[in-house]
């Protein structure tokens, strides 16, 4: 066994690299720097993109808190009653009950067909 220990190279110096090994280098160091400058491209574009974004935002917002305001004054209002007159007429016509109900019921309610489904998870008692 203590032949086998003996017959070992012993490196006192490092070897230098074959050109293979060189170049191999050389392409890998290479391909790092390219990976970071894309990197660093990309980060500046969507940088750009979310000002331009953001420029875009501030300029329609007086619009949309406009248009809100409105439905919120008059047109959701209005939808409201309407279907609360719906509501009304289908007490009265039994037959306009299951129409009603497919396209305005509330969730939850039965014969819902727009009932959201349980979350995952939560057992029913």
């Amino acid at each position: 066994m203590d032949n086998l220990e003996d017959n070992l190279p012993t490196q006192s110096q490092p070897q230098p690299l074959p050109p293979q090994d060189d170049s191999l280098r050389h392409l890998v160091v290479s391909i790092l720097v390219l990976v970071i400058v894309i990197s660093g491209t990309l980060n500046v574009f969507f940088l750009r993109q979310a000002g331009a974004a953001r420029q875009e935002l501030d300029a329609i917002r007086p619009q949309v808190n406009a248009m809100m305001a409105q439905y919120q004054k008059t047109l959701g209002p209005a939808m409201e009653d309407f279907v609360g007159k719906l509501k009304e007429f289908a007490r009265s016509n039994s037959d306009f009950a299951p129409i009603l109900n497919r396209h305005f019921s509330t969730p939850g309610t039965p014969g819902s067909a727009s009932a959201p489904a349980p979350p995952a998870g939560v057992n029913k008692k």
